[in-house]
């Protein structure tokens, strides 16, 4: 597993148990929702486009 992965990872467990922890407030959730989707997006979009680099290559 790359570092990609482990980012993934980390992120989505963060994003799937804040919700249930007491360190936010409700509204901050819904901002720290937000906020780390557009970061995963644009970390995403870098590997996609900057780096061209995907896990799944065509066979040409």
């Amino acid at each position: 597993m790359t570092t990609f992965h482990w980012i993934h990872i980390i992120v989505g467990a963060w994003l799937a148990f804040v919700n249930f922890m007491p360190v936010l407030e409700e509204g901050m959730l819904m901002i720290n929702n937000a906020i780390i989707g557009i970061i995963v997006a644009i970390y995403n979009a870098y590997y996609l486009f900057a780096k061209n680099n995907t896990d799944v290559k065509n066979k040409s």
